[in-house]
């Protein structure tokens, strides 16, 4: 859940503690707050407290409250103004497109996911050593830090990364014996040795981006990869 707006935030944000506290069903919930943003992140059990964040809205109508979940592989999202319901989907995401270059002596450069998500493209992207979440909207990149994605940035990071990447911090002894043979050392990240063996004959290099994917890209390498 995300609340913004030009209003009384922190009131809001006392106002739904009070209402969190009095519901014997509530799920379990941790604060994500930065300046100008409520964002509240749940684990349901029963669903997500809609009745709670719908009672403060009505009494917040200058701010907007957003709730996006996951469930079964469907992303929801619905909008609250003034106590209603103004926008709600509900939708299977697309394939994610991909991009990923790695140097000769195997060190990651870029690799990075993307989907289209509403009106953004959204995104992860790693290098052998950092990684970040992104969003693109009119051209404009936002990028995400780690510790404040989204369900639907999380649910596209732990695809690509499950089919593409490992980690130093994993035991691995398949990955590390053949990273031995190829001659490569391990990193923070590394590309998985699978995808290595089939990127070789092509130059290291693989994407399946089209024209909006390669802008969103380029900013990155701009905005994300210069500032290294």
């Amino acid at each position: 859940m995300r609340v913004t707006g030009a209003g009384r935030l922190e009131d809001f944000r006392e106002r739904v503690r009070w209402l969190m506290v009095r519901d014997l069903d509530a799920e379990d919930y941790t604060e994500h707050h930065t300046d100008g943003v409520l964002e509240y992140r749940f684990e349901p059990r029963n669903g997500i407290p809609f009745p709670a964040f719908a009672a403060a809205s009505g009494d917040f109508p200058e701010l907007r409250v957003e709730a996006e979940w996951e469930h079964d592989g469907v992303l929801g999202r619905a909008v609250l103004e003034n106590g209603r319901v103004v926008q709600e989907t509900a939708a299977r995401p697309g394939p994610a497109a991909v991009d990923i270059s790695v140097a000769e002596d195997g060190r990651l450069v870029l690799a990075m996911a993307c989907r289209k998500s509403d009106d953004a493209l959204i995104g992860y992207a790693v290098t052998y050593e950092r990684h970040t979440y992104f969003r693109s909207r009119e051209g404009v990149l936002e990028l995400v830090t780690p510790d404040t994605p989204d369900a639907p940035l999380e649910d596209l990071a732990f695809g690509f990364v499950g089919e593409w990447l490992w980690y130093d911090e994993e035991q691995a002894p398949v990955e590390r014996a053949r990273y031995a043979d190829y001659g490569y050392p391990v990193r923070g990240a590394n590309l998985k040795s699978e995808k290595l063996a089939l990127l070789r004959p092509c130059g290291l290099k693989f994407s399946s981006l089209d024209a909006a994917g390669r802008e969103v890209r380029e900013a990155l390498i701009a905005q994300w990869l210069k500032l290294a």
